[in-house]
Order: C-alpha cells, then sequence, then structure tokens
C-alpha cells in the first residue's frame, strides 16, 4: 500500500546513492533552493498521475510522473546535460526503487532558464508506479 510520502521517500533515496553521490551534483526538492545558486543542479518532483488505481485489491497504488530539472551553466552546451541525464538514467530508467517501479525516460531541452540567463535547463522525466 503506497503512500506519497514512501513515493516521495523512494526517489529522495536516489539522491544519496553512490553513483549519483559520485557525480558531486545538488539535488533540490522542487520547492527548495539554496540561498547560494550552484553552477549546476538538479530539483525533483513528483506528480500524481490521476485517481488511485484499485490494483489486486489494493486501492492505494500511485502512479505519476517523476520530473528532474538540470540545470546547468549556460555556455557548456549540451553535452553536459546529457552526462547528468546518462547518469539520472543508471539510477532510475525502468528500475524498481523499494516499493516504486519506473518506467522509460525522456529529456526535453528547455533552454536558459526564464529566471536565471546564466543557467541552462533541461527536464528528465519518467513515469512511475507504485504499490
Amino acid at each position: 500500500m503506497a503512500t506519497y510520502n514512501e513515493v516521495l521517500s523512494d526517489f529522495d533515496s536516489v539522491f544519496t546513492s553512490d553513483v549519483w553521490v559520485a557525480l558531486g551534483l545538488p539535488a533540490f526538492p522542487a520547492n527548495y533552493m539554496p540561498s547560494k545558486t550552484p553552477d549546476e543542479f538538479v530539483k525533483y518532483e513528483i506528480i500524481q498521475g490521476g485517481k488511485d488505481t484499485d490494483e489486486y485489491g489494493n486501492g492505494n497504488y500511485k502512479n505519476g510522473l517523476f520530473i528532474c530539472q538540470i540545470y546547468v551553466k549556460a555556455d557548456v552546451g549540451p553535452r553536459r546535460l546529457a552526462v547528468i541525464a546518462d547518469t539520472l538514467d543508471s539510477v532510475l530508467n525502468k528500475k524498481q526503487i523499494n516499493q516504486t517501479q519506473t518506467g522509460t525516460s525522456s529529456l526535453a531541452t528547455k533552454g536558459a532558464d526564464s529566471d536565471d540567463i546564466s543557467l541552462f535547463r533541461a527536464d528528465y522525466s519518467l513515469t512511475y508506479n507504485s504499490y
């Protein structure tokens, strides 16, 4: 029986994994921003996919979309975005993370950040199901 808190905790755990820590990239929940903006970072959130679905008699099955906004310096080109997205894939794409199962990822380049033009942004997203 999945709760919103459990789904979010499953995704939080990815950003404390050895693979992610080795990348040296700060990760923040979508509603948090440090007082000093790093040169590179990610912000992530989950979006509920709609009404809970009865699955195998369990009325608390959750599904939705995980979105990770990737920010890099605007003058480094798209390769750094790809490296970060590949690292996200290594820890998220088609994985079982505790009770949460993830789907296939996609990456959408958004361009210069509207709040800070010194940053360039891409959105990494994938679907999830949690039981």
